[in-house]
C-alpha cells in the first residue's frame, strides 16, 4: 500500500487487493474504496479481513444493484458510489467514521493522486 495524502486526520492510501489483503490487519478499523472489477478478487481473498478490519466497503459502480447482492449478509456499512470521485467525498464527510482509508479503484496511482488533489483544492 501506498500512502497518498492526509485530509482532515484521515490517511488514504493506494492499493491492490492482495496488498490490502496482507497489510491491513495491521490497521485499525478502515474504510475500503474498491471499484466493482476488483470486489469479486476482494471477497474471495478478504473475506477474513471483512468486519474486523474493513468496516466500511465504498463500491464504485454503474450497476450498484449487481454489486450489493454479492456483499448480502457481510456486516458492514456498504455504501454505493458512481465514481471514485463520488466515493472519496463520502469518505472524506465520514472522517469522524474511519481514519483509514484504502483505495482500490479501476484509475491508476497517479491519477487518484489528482483527483484527490482537485477534491481537496
Amino acid at each position: 500500500m501506498k500512502k497518498l495524502i492526509n485530509i482532515s486526520g484521515q490517511q488514504f492510501y493506494y492499493s491492490t487487493v492482495d496488498q490490502v489483503i496482507e497489510r491491513c490487519s495491521q490497521k485499525e478499523k478502515c474504510a475500503v474504496i474498491i471499484d466493482e472489477s476488483h470486489l469479486d478478487e476482494f471477497l474471495a481473498k478478504g473475506k477474513n479481513i471483512i468486519g474486523e478490519c474493513v468496516d466500511q466497503i465504498i463500491i464504485i459502480s454503474e450497476s450498484v444493484d449487481t454489486a450489493l447482492s454479492q456483499l448480502e449478509g457481510v456486516s458492514v456499512l456498504l455504501i454505493a458510489a458512481g465514481s471514485f470521485e463520488e466515493a472519496v467525498r463520502v469518505v472524506i464527510l465520514g472522517t469522524a467514521l474511519t481514519k483509514e482509508v484504502v483505495c482500490i479503484p479501476k484509475e491508476d496511482e497517479s491519477s487518484v493522486g489528482q483527483i484527490i488533489d482537485i477534491i481537496v483544492t
